[in-house]
């Protein structure tokens, strides 16, 4: 089905970005043709396949707080 009508990308191709290691929505923009960049009716869409495929990722516990962490450690 598509997920993101004004750029015509599938539900297929964002599954696809996110096991490729896109972790947010802007990173999905880049891989998919600009999915979630044009009107944003799909960015929640987006987000939510973000968030079910962390919660089957068995590094849910150490993903987030690691990148937390990296991120509160820079200068």
């Amino acid at each position: 089905m598509i997920l993101c009508i004004c750029k015509a990308v599938s539900e297929r191709e964002i599954d696809a970005a996110v096991r490729a290691g896109a972790k947010t929505v802007a990173a999905i923009g880049e891989r998919c043709s600009g999915a979630g960049t044009d009107c944003g009716m799909c960015q929640e869409a987006i987000e939510e396949r973000l968030e079910s495929s962390c919660s089957s990722c068995p590094r849910l516990r150490d993903c987030r707080p690691a990148a937390a962490a990296l991120a509160s450690a820079a200068p």
